[in-house]
């Protein structure tokens, strides 16, 4: 069965554009789902999976959090190869090629939180990793890699001020806690090009709904009745 089939309306390459793949009614659904997309749509479109898409998840958690996610596409986008020098990290796999994200501002190296950048080496036995930051490297000592993580797939919070061209947001009722009008909308208005939702109508309408409005008791009425 052709992936076309689950999109609501074709894709005008023209134009940015939205649309949503109904994914299953379960995560593992939506994890085969972007795996599906990341593979054969996206490409078909004249996009790079490895440069141009970026997954923004409501949480970390759960199969269709940023961890598992990560997992899955760095095999998908960047696996393994005799070529590729790779270093296990608490149990993360750093590899050359991967996609990284700065957790935190270092002003020693000038690269802050939210920077997202490639590994370009790894140097095993200076115990050295370069990451490359729009052209520019940046070497970190194996003692300071938890600045940084994968970055295939991030939080919706940490992408908050970026850009991307094609953005694939899955929606799910796993993280229901996080889905959020405001939520939602930032996720979709980080793509400049394409946004491609993947999830079900209830995650959505939930999303939708939930507007967290939240009143703030500023005084400020007083101060403007009250004599000068």
């Amino acid at each position: 069965m052709s992936l076309a089939k689950y999109f609501k309306q074709s894709y005008p390459s023209s134009e940015k554009h939205c649309l949503w793949h109904g994914g299953g009614h379960q995560p593992e659904h939506g994890v085969q789902a972007i795996c599906e997309l990341v593979s054969e749509f996206i490409p078909r479109l004249g996009f790079n999976p490895a440069t141009d898409v970026q997954v923004l998840s409501p949480m970390s958690r759960g199969l269709v959090g940023t961890r598992n996610l990560n997992a899955v596409l760095q095999q998908l986008i960047n696996p393994p190869a005799p070529e590729k020098t790779e270093i296990n990290r608490g149990g993360m796999i750093l590899r050359v090629g991967d996609r990284v994200i700065q957790q935190m501002n270092d002003y020693n190296r000038e690269v802050f939180n939210g920077d997202l950048g490639t590994i370009s080496g790894i140097d095993t036995e200076e115990q050295e990793v370069e990451v490359d930051y729009g052209g520019r490297p940046v070497v970190y000592d194996y003692a300071d890699l938890n600045e940084i993580t994968l970055a295939f797939a991030v939080s919706i919070h940490k992408s908050q001020g970026s850009e991307y061209p094609v953005v694939i947001m899955p929606l799910y009722m796993q993280h229901y806690i996080m889905l959020s009008r405001n939520l939602f909308y930032t996720g979709l208005t980080r793509a400049r090009k394409l946004a491609i939702v993947v999830g079900s109508k209830k995650a959505i309408s939930l999303a939708v709904r939930t507007t967290n409005d939240q009143q703030r008791n500023t005084r400020l009425w007083l101060r403007l009745v009250q004599p000068v």
